[in-house]
């Protein structure tokens, strides 16, 4: 083969990585942000709405189950229409209902949640099998990049979405941000779907998923799976101290004496761990450094944060870095594992679903329990004490999680 067709190989496979990850990011703007900002908008939605506490929590805890439902159908989704075909049409439908769900009122905006949350859920286990199929060579590098632009869009838009909401209204500022899935989806029917017909890359429907009946056989297969369990656990605490935090800490800070503003800041520095945990993850990963030994320290860090502001509150800033860096690190590391540690694409799908079914409901019933044990004691004690046995319990799940296996599924 000539020096030339060796160049041009090359660079057909760098331009196609290049708009895999700009599809990517992308994508990742409206995998939580549409969520978040909820919490941000509380106030002026409770004045514009109507919606009071009791019903800005029922919103909040509305896309966890919704998470599970997506995980839960998603493996027979992707072998029934396709991968490729499945992403388009989701993403499609989660723009229309981030740009509607504010036009409706009370009842719209519980919609529009509804349609966007088992749309995330759906792309959340699709991504996976996706980066394993079209970039077998940059699972690392892919999955690190989607998961840092979902970490710090999402913390950098809750933050956003006030000022903008007074600069203009809150329905712009909730609905704009569909543009970013929007352009996902024109880039993957426009670029990408050329670029890998041409380069080989993609595969027909037959080549890229089961049969009906094999997807199916498959998938039970995976819930009888102790490791695949191990995992689902695993990451399910981690989602369950995610949320919790998310909900609760600010509270937290204002119940130590903080500002309003003070408590906020520790929420902000919580989010934006998530960048220093991705970047280090990835290098690691791609250093074929110990899975076990990122996993078991990511679990330490959660657990040692929580007990850092149960016993010395002062350092409030500190323990939400160690939360948000061990929770964003088991996060990525679990995204990356679906591909790692299985050795074909209906195996990742099957292993994303059922991990991502069974961490979320978990997760579901993090804020509920701590705010039922807070509105019971009302103090913070027992909810974090409850919050740091659970993050304890979570270390020997890391040490199965990290297990250097294959899941054969």
């Amino acid at each position: 083969m000539s020096n030339n067709n060796i160049n041009d190989d090359f660079n057909k496979d760098k331009k196609f990585l290049y708009m895999i990850l700009v599809f990517l990011i992308l994508l990742s703007v409206n995998m939580r942000s549409p969520i978040v900002m909820i919490g941000s908008l509380a106030d002026i939605l409770n004045q514009s709405l109507g919606l009071s506490t009791l019903y800005l929590g029922y919103l909040g805890a509305l896309p966890l189950p919704l998470f599970a439902l997506g995980a839960l159908i998603t493996p027979r989704l992707i072998a029934n229409f396709g991968l490729m075909r499945l992403i388009v049409v989701v993403t499609t439908i989660l723009t229309v209902a981030i740009l509607l769900r504010v036009w409706a009122g009370m009842i719209g905006v519980f919609i529009g949640t509804f349609v966007l949350s088992l749309m995330i859920g759906i792309l959340n286990v699709a991504i996976a099998p996706f980066i394993k199929q079209y970039l077998p060579n940059h699972i690392t590098i892919a999955t690190g990049v989607f998961s840092l632009s979902m970490s710090v869009s999402a913390g950098f838009l809750a933050w956003l979405v006030v000022p903008l909401s007074k600069m203009l209204n809150w329905q712009f500022s909730l609905s704009v941000w569909a543009i970013f899935a929007a352009l996902a989806v024109l880039i993957f029917i426009i670029r990408i779907q050329k670029i890998s017909q041409v380069n080989g890359v993609f595969n027909q429907k037959t080549n890229q998923n089961l049969t009906i009946n094999n997807g199916f056989q498959t998938h039970f297969l995976v819930w009888k799976n102790k490791m695949a369990w191990c995992l689902g656990v695993f990451f399910g605490l981690q989602s369950l101290l995610f949320y919790s935090v998310a909900s609760f800490l600010s509270l937290v800070g204002v119940s130590y004496g903080l500002s309003n503003e003070q408590a906020s800041v520790a929420v902000l520095v919580f989010q934006f761990a998530a960048p220093v945990a991705i970047f280090m993850m990835t290098a690691l990963i791609k250093r074929n450094f110990s899975i076990k030994i990122i996993a078991f320290t990511s679990a330490i860090c959660n657990a040692v944060g929580v007990f850092g502001l149960i016993v010395l509150p002062d350092f409030l800033y500190l323990w939400s870095a160690m939360m948000g860096f061990g929770g964003s690190a088991i996060f990525t590391l679990v995204l990356m594992l679906f591909s790692l540690k299985t050795s074909s694409l209906q195996a990742a799908r099957d292993l994303s679903g059922m991990v991502q079914v069974v961490g979320y409901v978990i997760a579901f019933f993090g804020p509920l329990i701590l705010g039922q044990l807070f509105h019971k004691t009302g103090d913070w004690q027992l909810p974090l004490w409850t919050l740091f046995g659970l993050m304890a319990f979570n270390i020997r799940f890391a040490n199965w999680a990290g297990n250097e296996n294959k899941i054969d599924v």
